[in-house]
């Protein structure tokens, strides 16, 4: 796949002026038929060339024998012929100066060998001639302002129900790695009443793939905001490099990525063709770079709703107003617990509201004013007075909205209350919307919400959203300044990694290496005495306490000289055939919390920074955090704070806190030369990692390095 896509030729993939469907069908019943009959319907205004030697006319046109009989310029082929015939249509196509093909014929690389070499011909093709290719196994695109459906897809036939849109600019674009998903989730949003602009299924990407669709459609300055489907990303700088512009144009990426079981790994695999890379790195990745990861279809849509209608928020700050003390009480638990603060409104919002409402209502938080107080006029008075509130980031209507009489008695009060508000406005109505009452407040920038646990999900998303942006322009800080390690010649002992990360900055006790039981006791007088930790070295051993490697809290020197001779006994034993340096004889940490640092490469998203709790628990604990190297300071603390150990380092149940800003130093520091490592080299871990108390700073206890083709 090419690293970019030139906007002129998606241009004429999106909005071509003349359309080619090469394999067009008379029979009603074919997939090869629906295309021309789609555009058709669809109103296509542009010049439409049926391509079959079989036929001389179909729905009232000439049908041409071949593309090169197609007597003017073609922007856009759609492609439906057996799978054997594409690579020479292609080449016809390429021939005839055409711009850009839509490749709907299946049996390529999903298919398995034979389909895969097939698929290696129509790369060649693309390599060769310059045109851009959509698929193959691609269910089409769908542009409704241009009336282009180059599609066979069921989804958008009016023979099957299809009702265009009032607007067909619409604020959504969809961007899918399945061409079913794709038109589904058109569908959906369509029940939803949400406006969707385009919708592209990417195929087997052989030429354009998923990041090229999404980058051409945040071009677009209608397109507010873009779901994609992924099952596979095959270049992590595109990733990063659409992401960036994405967050620098305001405009949020929602994704579902398939992978994060086994059984959805397989399904990827077979579907596409392609690798599917480790599912925590990509949430990793994801958080790091805003793009919002989704779990379902509601998800996808009701944040679809919020982003292409809503204002992003300042801050966690919800204020809930209701008429329905059950409806408010339960939203209010479910934003509490997404992390959403309700604070009370101040005294002035309080007595205000406390006027005009029952003794009985509350003006606290949530604000319940009761039905008694909506039927005079309450409900408008109080939401604008929460909007308007510093007090809130958020207000949240609660009500019933299945009553259009009512909603548009009070609807140029709601107009005339909001102008000029603070605070980001959402309803959720506790019973069925009116589809009316649902588009007048999306006319006010107001998305409307069906379920209290969809609300608070929402609410969440844009909070989170809008903090990804604030620290989004931060660069990386307390970096090594070095963006050239060298490759180490061969595997490195501990000590030998030690010194190889010297350049982190990131200290560690005072240690020195013995060649005998006399040095180790040498060693243990120069340190001051007990207690030390003594280590087997050896760049052989990824695990020194596995073979009886590490002997701890050693106080007086004939333990000290004891431990060395059963160390080396105990290595020899179960491991006869490892090269042993020495042992490290180490002065014993202070108490502290243990974490560990990482780089990691990754095989599709490339080198990772991650860090977590543990210590030789890792495995077990799997409280790790992740994201493409390098960070900024402000993505380091953010990744400490999805640990679900944080609350220790910050101190709980009497414990201090701990120094976390050296923690996040120390993750800075090693994502700077996670995005510098040589070639060679698969990953570096310091584990533990110790984090002491408040401006004390982090100890490196131990360190490994990984290189390629060995094992940890």
């Amino acid at each position: 796949m090419t690293s970019s896509a030139a906007g002129t030729n998606l241009s004429a993939l999106f909005e071509p002026r003349s359309v080619a469907l090469i394999g067009a069908s008379a029979d009603p019943q074919s997939i090869s038929a629906r295309p021309l009959r789609l555009m058709l319907q669809h109103g296509f205004a542009g010049r439409l060339y049926p391509v079959n030697p079989k036929y001389t006319a179909l729905q009232g046109l000439r049908v041409y024998p071949s593309i090169g009989a197609v007597p003017q310029p073609v922007d856009l082929a759609l492609v439906v012929v057996p799978a054997p015939g594409v690579p020479g249509v292609l080449e016809e196509c390429a021939a005839a100066g055409v711009r850009c093909a839509v490749v709907i014929t299946s049996g390529f690389a999903e298919s398995g060998p034979a389909g895969r070499e097939l698929q290696q011909r129509v790369a060649d093709v693309v390599t060769r001639t310059g045109l851009r290719v959509c698929g193959p196994n691609s269910e089409g695109l769908f542009n409704p302002v241009a009336g282009v459906c180059a599609t066979f897809s069921p989804a958008v036939d009016p023979e099957h129900g299809f009702v265009p849109f009032p607007d067909p600019a619409g604020p959504i674009a969809i961007v899918s790695q399945s061409g079913g998903l794709a038109f589904a989730l058109l569908n959906h949003a369509q029940d939803r009443g949400l406006g969707v602009g385009a919708v592209v299924s990417t195929g087997n990407e052989v030429d354009l793939g998923w990041a090229d669709y999404v980058e051409y459609q945040l071009d677009q300055p209608g397109t507010r905001v873009v779901l994609g489907f992924v099952e596979a990303l095959r270049q992590s700088g595109r990733l990063v490099e659409l992401a960036r512009k994405a967050a620098r144009l305001r405009k949020p990426i929602l994704v579902a990525k398939i992978g994060r079981s086994d059984a959805g790994r397989r399904a990827a695999a077979s579907h596409t063709a392609s690798l599917v890379g480790t599912d925590a790195a990509y949430s990793g990745a994801f958080r790091q770079l805003g793009i919002v990861r989704v779990d379902d279809v509601d998800e996808m849509l009701d944040l679809a709703a919020y982003f292409s209608l809503g204002r992003l928020p300042a801050g966690r700050r919800v204020a809930v107003l209701t008429a329905s003390g059950g409806a408010g009480a339960w939203l209010a638990d479910l934003c509490a617990t997404r992390g959403l603060t309700l604070p009370e409104p101040g005294a002035t919002e309080q007595a205000e509201i406390r006027a005009f409402i029952p003794a009985y209502g509350s003006v606290r938080n949530p604000v319940d004013i009761t039905a008694q107080a909506v039927l005079g006029g309450g409900f408008e008075r109080a939401l604008g007075l929460l909007a308007h509130s510093a007090a809130f980031d958020t207000v949240v209507a609660v009500g019933t909205l299945v009553r259009e009489e009512r909603f548009f008695q009070t609807f140029a009060e709601l107009q005339q209350t909001l102008e000029g508000a603070t605070a980001a406005v959402v309803y959720y109505s506790y019973t069925r919307a009116s589809p009316a009452v649902i588009s007048a407040l999306a006319g006010l920038g107001i998305p409307c919400f069906s379920t209290p646990g969809r609300t608070a999900r929402a609410l969440s998303a844009a909070a989170e959203y809008a903090e990804f942006l604030q620290r989004a322009d931060q660069v990386a800080c307390f970096g090594t300044g070095i963006h050239a390690w060298p490759e180490p010649a061969a595997a490195l002992s501990e000590a030998g990694a030690r010194a190889y990360v010297a350049a982190l900055g990131i200290p560690s006790p005072q240690d020195c290496l013995a060649g005998s039981a006399d040095d180790a006791v040498a060693c243990f007088g120069a340190l001051g005495g007990g207690p030390v930790a003594l280590k087997v070295q050896s760049p052989d051993l990824a695990h020194k306490s596995d073979v009886g490697g590490v002997r701890l809290d050693l106080r007086a020197a004939d333990a000290v000289r004891a431990a060395f001779v059963e160390i080396v006994a105990a290595t020899r034993a179960a491991r006869p055939d490892a090269a042993i340096e020495g042992v490290l004889v180490q002065r014993m940490a202070p108490p502290g919390i243990e974490a560990f640092v990482a780089a990691r490469r990754e095989p599709v998203l490339g080198v990772l920074v991650v860090v977590g709790m543990g210590g030789l628990d890792v495995e077990a604990l799997g409280d790790v955090a992740m994201r493409l190297a390098p960070v900024s300071l402000a993505e380091a603390h953010a990744m400490l704070d999805e640990l679900r150990g944080s609350a220790v380092l910050h101190g709980t149940r009497g414990r201090s806190p701990a120094d976390v800003e050296a923690l996040a130093e120390a993750v800075v520091r090693i994502s700077d030369m996670a995005a510098a490592l040589p070639p060679n080299i698969a990953g570096v871990e310091i584990n533990p990692l110790l984090v002491l108390p408040a401006g004390q700073g982090v100890l490196m206890l131990d360190v490994a390095i990984e290189l390629k083709g060995t094992a940890t």
